[in-house]
Order: C-alpha cells, then structure tokens, then sequence
C-alpha cells in the first residue's frame, strides 16, 4: 500500500510573466489618437505629476514655473476646477466625456482638409449655432462623430445614450434638432426616414406612397404586378409612386463628394514629396504628456510622511513609464505604417486594382517584431492617402492564384473587378458567368466565392438585379 506524505522540495523552472509596464505598453497600442487622449486625461486626473504638453514651448516653460509656486493643496484646486463646467459642478466622469469630446472635435476640425467650407464644417457650424446651451453642444458634436460615411446615424437613441451617459430623453431632443439640419435628412436612421423627408419636402408623399415607403424590402424582391396586388394598388398609380421613389436621393450625402471620412481623423498621413512617399503621425490629433518634474523637485525638497513620499515617488516613476510608453507606441505604429506603404506603394499610385496580397506575418517578419503587435496596431488606426482615408486593416487581404501573376492577386482587387462587371453588365450576370469572365482575365475564382465576395459588397444577387432592372424601364 502506497503511502502518503507532503514532501517538501525546490524547483527551478523559467516562465514570463508580463509586467504592469508591458500590459500598459499593449493597451496604448490599440489606441487610436483619440481613444488614447480619453485615456491619457483619466491619467492625467490620476496622477497630479502629470500634465498634458501644451503645443508651445514657452508655454510649457511657464507651466513648470507655475507648479513650482504652487502647493499640492492647490495644485488639487486647479485640477478640480480644469475639468469642472461654467454651468455647474458634474462629476469628474461626465466633465472628461465632455471635455474629451470636444477636444477631439478641436483637433478634428484643425485637420487639413480639401476645402474650408467642407460639409463637415457646416454640420459643426449649425451645431454651434443652434445650441446655445454648452452642454447640449458638446452632446451634439459627440453625436456627430457617429454619423456614417453617407450621413446615415445607424446607432439607436439608446445606445448613444448608454455610450454617452446622457439622459435619454436629453438625446432625443438634441437629435431633434440635429435631424433638421442641412443637407436633407442629415441623421436620417434608415432609407424610410429619409425618402419620407424628401417627399414630405416636395409636398409629394400621399398614402401610396407611405404604403411603398414602409414596405421598401420588397420593391427589391417583386416585379411591379405583385407589388400591385399585394398592396392593393392601381398599376399606374404605382408606377407614377415608383417614379417619384426613382428620383429621390438614396443617401443624404453622396460618398463621392466631401464630408465624412474627415469625422474620423487618421492616426497616419501619407503624403508624396516629389518621388517618394512619406509617412508620419498625424500630429494634430497625436496627445502628449510631460513629468511635471520641477513640481516634483520642489515637493521632495518638504518635509512629508512617508506615505506622502511613497506616493509622490510612484506616480513620478509611473509617469516616467507613460512618458517612454507613449514614445515606444509612435516609434512602432510608424515603423508598421511605413512598412504597409512600401509594400501596398501600387495601390498609392493606381488605387484598388494596385493591391497586392499582404498578411499580418508578412509585416512581422519584415520588422521582427510579433504578429500580434502588427494586429494590435492595424486593428484600430486609420491611414490618409492622396486616395482617401482608410482603416490600416484594409491593406491587408489573402491572396488568389492567378495565370499572370507568382504571387497571386489580392482578394481586394477581385472584388473590384466583380463591382466592375457587375456596373457595366448589359444583361444580368449570374455569379456562375461572373466567375466564368474571372477566368478569362487569368483569374481562377469559383462561383461560390464570387458569391461570397458580393454578398459582403452587399450586391444583389442576379434576379433581384434583374428585378430592379424591370421596375426602372
């Protein structure tokens, strides 16, 4: 019978473990510029030897002088009375909301754009116009960073609500007023809402044509004499319904124009400089800190309790840490960002069909850094180009066999060419010709993945095509 005992003994083993600087390092990774500057505010209301790096030198001079005449009860003050509304005393969560809002609002607005009078520019200049309340402002241009390229706001009431932490019924008052600015429809929720406010403008929309508005999916799926017989109306009243539908607009702004990719300001700017293409961090919207260490110099010069020594001594170690945690998180991001671009520099002067394959490890490799860290960065940052703005994420794509090419075309690019087809199709093509005219140019597609592809394109398949061919004879 085998016998039971406790044994002491020693082991050696070897393990990694992550510090609180590495975890640290990680997050401010997956940061875009703005979430970082949320974030840097909450440390800066954390830790009173830290403070936000003012654009000008001088100014900075004159903040390190400052603190080394105040006391820490009064540095206290200061920082209360920094994040507290002229209009009342909110509590410090919903001050940095607001704060953090319009601060990223600032920058964003500062952003060099093609035009002043950008449609983004004249949403925000409503804004400050018609609310006159700074609260309710604030609440505005929040709402505002919402809005979809094509001026939909695809959130609920209720999620702006709980994301803001706003009142409910506050939102919906505000959204009131935002859903009459200019253009049309600006803030409209869905196609319904904003056909109905087209019509409604005209002096147009009768019951036919609210019956058609709130039965929109099967304009899409029917031919015009069931439509007619499920909604009970004359055939020729329902073409001219259809016509007025016709010549209304399907977005409140055309994606082709101005506006809103400048909502969301890029972390990186892509620019041509002669014949090279140069990379950097958008500066604008890029938030620094500094140590505070003249303040910090002349309070360990007093005489404090231990406990006082302690946690002055780790806030100024901690914010040494933030300090090279946030040079560390530039230098990678650029790092990345430059590597992308010299891969994907085809796309920069011939767009779309310029793209190559590229996967994660690809870069990580390149730069012997971790795949992950390569993911971290792309999965939350967005890039300018002399084409547009776009997520970091977009350059990346598996690859296609292909005839002509060793190796192989971008997933991107396929897509594209599908759009292409399909646009300039005379007689509607199945997703079986589709693949069949792929493999013509070289490109060995099967149907099911061109399916695949015009599904996430949100394409209509063939009939409803076909369908919607019909009702615009």
């Amino acid at each position: 019978m085998a016998k039971i005992s406790l044994v002491q003994n020693i082991k050696q083993s070897q393990k990694m473990t992550l510090t609180p600087q590495l975890l640290k390092a990680i997050k401010l990774l997956e940061l875009n510029n703005i979430d970082l500057d949320n974030y840097l505010q909450q440390e800066i209301l954390d830790n009173p030897l830290l403070e936000k790096e003012a654009d000008d030198q001088s100014l900075k001079d004159n903040i390190n002088d400052n603190d080394k005449n105040l006391s820490s009860q009064d540095k206290s003050e200061s920082s209360f009375s920094h994040n507290t509304d002229s209009e009342g005393s909110p509590s410090f969560d919903t001050a940095n909301l607001y704060e953090s809002s319009s601060t990223s609002i600032d920058n964003i607005i500062e952003e060099t754009i093609e035009s002043k009078n950008s449609l983004y520019q004249i949403i925000t200049d409503q804004i400050n116009i018609s609310f006159q309340n700074k609260i309710d402002r604030l609440i505005a241009l929040s709402i505002l960073e919402f809005i979809e390229p094509n001026g939909y706001l695809k959130v609920s009431t209720k999620e702006l609500s709980i994301d803001l932490n706003i009142d409910l019924l506050r939102i919906e008052k505000i959204l009131k007023v935002l859903k009459s600015f200019e253009p049309l429809g600006i803030f409209s929720n869905d196609l319904e809402e904003f056909l109905t406010l087209q019509l409604k403008s005209q002096d147009l929309l009768d019951n036919n044509l609210k019956l058609l508005l709130k039965n929109l999916p099967i304009l899409a799926n029917e031919n015009i004499f069931s439509i007619s017989k499920k909604l009970k109306i004359d055939k020729e009243k329902l073409k001219d319904s259809l016509d007025m539908l016709k010549r209304c607009s399907a977005a409140p702004i055309d994606t082709d124009g101005d506006l809103i990719s400048n909502i969301n300001s890029p972390d990186i700017i892509v620019e041509k400089d002669k014949n090279e293409w140069i990379v950097s961090l958008n500066e604008e919207t890029l938030p620094k800190v500094i140590v505070l260490t003249g303040y910090w110099e002349e309070l360990s010069r007093k005489k404090l309790s231990k406990e006082d020594k302690k946690y002055l001594s780790a806030n100024f170690l901690a914010g040494k840490g933030l300090v090279k945690a946030l040079e560390q998180r530039a230098s990678t991001i650029l790092k990345v960002a430059k590597e992308i671009i010299k891969k994907q520099e085809k796309f920069l002067d011939q767009g779309v069909m310029g793209l190559r394959p590229l996967k994660l490890k690809d870069i990580a490799e390149e730069l012997d850094i971790h795949e992950s860290t390569v993911s971290r960065i792309t999965n939350s940052k967005t890039i300018y180009t002399p084409r547009g703005t776009y997520d970091l994420k977009f350059f990346f794509s598996k690859s296609l066999s292909t005839l002509s090419n060793d190796d192989g075309l971008s997933s991107k690019v396929v897509k594209e060419k599908i759009i292409q087809l399909i646009n300039n199709e005379e007689k509607v093509l199945s997703d079986n010709k589709l693949s069949k005219l792929l493999k013509e140019e070289g490109i060995n597609v099967a149907r099911r993945t061109v399916t695949k592809y015009r599904e996430e394109m949100t394409l209509p398949p063939s009939h409803q095509r076909k369908r919607l061919k019909q009702l615009a004879v």
